[in-house]
C-alpha cells in the first residue's frame, strides 16, 4: 500500500526525456515487486532484484546528493528544482519497494531470510526469543494495553470463580472456571452472545446426558465404547459449528467420562449446567466491569496518542532539517521511543479491534468507528517514525534562509493537522468540536521551490506531503 501511494504521487517530467537513473530505479522496483509476488506465492527469494534496487537507488541518490558543505551552508545543487523534487519522490518510492521486499521475504523464512535485513527498521528478526519476550512484556505493561487490560479481565474473573467455586463447594469446580475462562470475550457484547449460544448448548448436552444416564445406567461398558467416537465428534464438529455445539458436545463428553469413575446418575447433567451457568455469570459481571467495549475505545485513544506523538516528531524533524543537525535525546535513550512505544499500543488496539463485533450504542461522541481509516493512522505514525530516522541520518548543512523557513512552516502545519485530526477521533470533555476540512497540498507550501534548496529539502516536503495524504485518509472516515 505504501508503494502504490509512493508510485502515484510521482511528479510528471517537465516535458523533457526520462532520465536515465530515474527509469533505472522505477525498473528496478518493478522487479523487485514481481519477484516478490512470486516468492510469496513460493518463489524463490528476491536477491537479486532487490540487490539490483540498492544499487539503482544509490546511483540515483549520489547523482543529486549535495557535495559537503566548506563553510556551514549548503551549496547550490546543479539540478534544477524540478529534477531535484522527483528524484526524492523516487528515492522514497524506492525505499517502500525495498522494505516491501524485505518483510515478504522475513514473512515467508523468518530469522533465515536471504535479502539484506536492516537492523534499526526489522530488528525483531534477528532479536532473540527471550528478548523478543521481554519486549513485548514491557511494552504492554500499562493500563492502556489491550493485552493488559485482557489479562487483568481474566484473572480477576478466574479468581472470582474459584472463590465462588471454594464458597459454595461445587462439585466440580473446575468446570466453573473452565467455563469463565472460555466464555469470556473482550467486549460485553461479544461475551453476552457468547454466554447466550452456550447456555443454550449446555442445556441440549444436559438433556441430552441425563437422558443417556437415565436410560444405561451403571453399565461402564457401554460408556467406554461411545467415549472414543463422541471424542472424536466432540473436538472436530464443535470448534466448526461455534460455542453452542462445543458446549453441548463437551457437556455430553465429560458425562460419558465421569461415568466411568462413579456410579452415575442423571444429577450429574444438573452439576454440569449449575457449574457452567455459575462460570458463565462470573464472565458476563467482569466483562461488564472491565472495559466492557473492549478495543473500541481503546483504539480511538491509542491512535489519538500515536498521531500526537507523532505531531512532536514532525515539528522536531522540520526544525532540525531547517537547522542543519540532529535533535539531542537523552543519553541512553533511543531515539523516537515514546512513538515506537506508541505504535506498538496502536497495532495491537487495532489488531483486536479487527477481531471484535461492532458494539452496542452505535456512534458515540460523533465518531463512527467503522468508517475510520485505522490502517492509514497507524501507517502515518509508521511513515513519521521510519522517514524522520531517513532524514535525520548524517549531519548536514542547512537548506537556506528561504527553504529553511519554509520546511519549518510545512512542518508545523502538517503536525498542527495531526493533532486537530487527534481531537477528532478522541476528543477530551472541553474539546471544541470542528470538522477536519479537506486540504489542498497546492495551497499549503509544498509545491514551493526556495532559490538553491537541496534534495534534502524536497526530500522533506514528499515525507510531509505523505503525511497530509495519510491524514486526509484518516479524516474522510472522522470529517462527519
Amino acid at each position: 500500500r505504501t508503494l502504490l501511494n509512493r508510485l502515484t504521487q510521482l511528479p510528471a517530467t517537465a516535458g523533457g526525456p526520462p532520465e536515465s537513473a530515474v527509469i533505472a530505479v522505477l525498473h528496478a522496483a518493478a522487479r523487485l515487486a514481481t519477484a516478490t509476488a512470486s516468492h510469496l506465492r513460493a518463489g524463490p527469494p528476491p536477491v537479486a532484484p532487490y540487490e539490483q534496487l540498492v544499487a539503482a537507488r544509490a546511483h540515483l541518490s549520489a547523482l543529486s546528493a549535495a557535495p559537503a558543505a566548506t563553510d556551514g551552508t549548503a551549496p547550490a545543487p546543479d539540478l534544477p528544482p524540478a529534477v531535484l523534487r522527483r528524484h526524492a519522490a523516487v528515492l522514497e518510492a524506492a525505499y517502500a519497494a525495498l522494505t516491501m521486499g524485505t518483510a515478504a521475504d522475513i514473512a515467508v523464512q523468518g530469522r533465515k531470510a536471504s535479502v539484506e535485513v536492516s537492523p534499526a527498521r526489522f530488528w525483531y528478526a534477528t532479536a532473540p526469543a527471550p528478548y523478543l519476550w521481554w519486549h513485548r512484556l514491557r511494552g504492554h505493561a500499562e493500563r492502556r494495553s489491550v493485552f493488559f487490560q485482557n489479562a487483568v479481565r481474566i484473572a480477576m474473573a478466574l479468581t472470582a470463580a474459584r472463590l465462588v467455586a471454594g464458597l459454595d463447594t461445587l462439585p466440580h469446580g473446575f468446570w466453573a472456571m473452565l467455563a469463565t475462562l472460555t466464555l469470556t470475550r473482550t467486549t460485553m457484547d461479544e461475551t453476552w452472545s457468547t454466554i447466550r449460544r452456550a447456555l443454550a448448548g449446555t442445556l441440549a448436552g444436559a438433556l441430552v446426558t441425563a437422558g443417556t444416564l437415565a436410560l444405561v445406567g451403571a453399565h461402564t461398558a457401554v460408556y467406554a465404547a461411545v467415549l472414543p467416537v463422541w471424542m472424536l465428534v466432540a473436538f472436530t464438529v464443535g470448534p466448526v459449528k461455534g460455542v453452542g455445539w462445543a458446549q453441548g458436545l463437551f457437556t455430553v463428553l465429560v458425562a460419558l467420562v465421569f461415568a466411568q469413575l462413579a456410579p452415575p446418575t442423571w444429577r450429574l447433567a444438573e452439576v454440569r449446567m449449575l457449574d457452567v451457568l455459575v462460570g458463565s455469570a462470573i464472565g458476563a459481571v467482569f466483562g461488564l466491569l472491565a472495559w466492557p467495549r473492549g478495543a473500541h475505545d481503546e483504539l480511538r485513544r491509542a491512535t489519538a496518542g500515536l498521531l500526537r506523538r507523532a505531531a512532536e516528531i514532525v515539528v522536531a524533524t522540520s526544525a532540525s532539517v531547517a537547522e542543519g543537525g540532529a535533535p539531542a535525546t537523552p543519553s541512553g535513550v533511543t531515539g523516537h521511543q515514546s512513538l515506537q512505544h506508541a505504535v506498538i499500543l496502536a497495532e495491537s488496539a487495532y489488531a483486536q479491534f479487527q477481531s471484535e463485533p461492532t458494539p452496542f450504542g452505535g456512534r458515540r461522541r460523533g465518531v463512527a468507528l467503522p468508517e475510520v481509516d485505522w490502517q492509514a493512522t497507524l501507517m502515518a505514525g509508521h511513515h513519521t517514525l521510519w522517514g524522520s530516522e531517513r532524514l535525520l541520518g548524517p549531519p548536514h548543512a542547512p537548506p537556506g534562509p528561504a527553504a529553511a523557513e519554509s520546511v519549518s512552516g510545512l512542518g508545523d502545519r502538517v503536525a498542527g493537522r495531526m493533532l486537530l485530526v487527534s481531537a477528532a477521533l478522541d476528543p477530551g470533555a472541553d474539546t471544541p468540536t470542528a470538522s477536519v476540512p479537506p486540504i489542498d497540498p497546492a495551497l499549503t507550501g509544498f509545491t514551493t521551490e526556495p532559490p538553491g534548496a537541496p534534495r534534502l529539502y524536497y526530500a522533506t516536503v514528499s515525507w510531509l506531503g505523505s503525511l497530509m495524504n495519510d491524514l486526509a485518509r484518516i479524516a474522510h472516515g472522522s470529517r462527519e
